[in-house]
């Protein structure tokens, strides 16, 4: 290919692989390293397996931010964290000071297509942050997922604040070639901690969360004997904004796990204080309500269905005679035990995800993996998810 040439290229991610090859041409181009004469063997040798290592992250990093771009989400799905990270807590009430080790952290997932090891590094956040000292970062281990640190950060934090305060810790993937990769949070709140002693634990990655979804959600539930469950959503309050650019048009999303149906109310538009007074009937045995929960879940609709909150209500204490009436705080409940199962990966993420491993995996096809120079623009377009995305690259670099 010539250095002013432009190429489009449309193709179904994930489809059979010979058609795979419409991603073609999304190799970086770098200049050529120009060798000295009279090199040992040796040297040429080692010279060799560092240019192909470099080239192979190039091909991953180009593949991951095709993905990405078709499609956020693909590389934070919650199947993809796991591991563990082990923290000390101590706090110093004379001279106001919360003091955490990074001990170390063990069974963490690489985010290198190639499956191989990470670079690991951990970021801290005190949640309110009252004395703006801002996130504070570990040095980042190399090539490995089973990193020991053994570094102390400190905060500072007044006594009465402990309580209500929490520790948002972040392990990251340090990528030369691009972006850093999350590879899972744990969120610590202060006030489950003895800080008599130093307290030291074991905790669980997991996804992300969002802590900044505020707000409320009213509902009211009944029950009609034999076995009709009557679900009104009134109304939302104080919802935050999921795209600065436009308003919010949310709508909710109403199931119980274990049964096949869900509901959804209609869309409210442009508010971030919605009414809908909707009812639902839902068939639950009566029998079967100390073992029921509901999940409402409010979304947006102009943000690409971006979550603006949830709220799970047990039906164990329903009294099928007064029904209930109430007002239920939202939040990011990804997390939440009872939720994970349901939301833990959308199946376009998973086919994505499955996709792009499978061109790292098997480089098909090849040229996508190859040596390119010139500048194109690639596009990719996948009609089964209803979604498409371009990717220009100028001199080898992806824009």
């Amino acid at each position: 290919m010539g250095g002013n040439s432009s190429s489009k290229t449309r193709d179904h991610v994930g489809s059979d692989p010979n058609r795979v090859q419409g991603m073609a041409r999304l190799m970086t181009a770098r200049p050529q390293k120009r060798r000295p004469k009279n090199v040992h063997p040796l040297f040429k040798l080692q010279m060799a397996e560092e240019e192909q290592y470099d080239h192979e992250k190039q091909s991953m990093y180009l593949l991951k931010h095709l993905f990405k771009k078709m499609d956020p989400t693909v590389m934070k799905t919650i199947s993809d964290v796991r591991g563990e990270i082990k923290l000390s807590f101590k706090y110093d009430k004379y001279k106001t000071l919360l003091l955490i080790k990074l001990v170390s952290a063990k069974e963490l997932v690489p985010k290198d297509l190639s499956g191989k090891a990470a670079n690991p590094y951990v970021k801290f956040e005190l949640i309110p942050d009252q004395t703006s000292e801002g996130a504070k970062t570990s040095s980042a281990a190399e090539n490995t997922l089973y990193p020991t640190y053994n570094e102390i950060f400190t905060f500072k934090l007044l006594e009465e604040d402990v309580s209500d305060s929490k520790l948002r810790v972040q392990v990251w993937d340090k990528d030369i070639f691009g972006k850093d990769d999350f590879m899972g949070e744990k969120i610590v709140n202060l006030s489950e901690i003895n800080f008599k002693e130093v307290f030291t634990n074991w905790y669980e990655l997991q996804a992300e969360t969002d802590l900044s979804i505020t707000g409320s959600l009213e509902i009211s539930l009944g029950y009609r004997l034999p076995q009709t469950l009557l679900v009104t959503v009134h109304r939302a309050n104080d919802l935050v904004r999921r795209d600065p650019g436009h308003d919010a048009d949310p709508y909710v999303k109403i199931m119980v796990p274990g049964l096949q149906e869900i509901y959804k109310t209609t869309v409210a538009k442009s508010t971030l204080d919605p009414e809908w007074e909707e009812t639902f009937e839902l068939d639950v045995p009566q029998e079967e309500l100390t073992e029921r929960y509901i999940v409402f879940h409010i979304l947006d609709m102009t943000g690409d269905n971006e979550s603006m909150g949830q709220v799970c209500v047990d039906l164990e204490n329903l009294n099928i005679e007064e029904g209930y009436h109430g007002k239920f705080e939202l939040a990011d409940l990804k997390n939440h035990h009872r939720v994970r199962s349901k939301w833990s990966q959308k199946a376009l993420v998973q086919e994505f995800k499955e996709a792009m491993y499978a061109h790292a995996v098997y480089k098909y096809p090849a040229f996508l993996f190859q040596k390119q120079e010139g500048n194109k623009v690639l596009t990719v377009e996948n009609k089964h998810a209803g979604t498409s995305t371009k990717l220009r690259i100028v001199d080898g670099v992806p824009l």
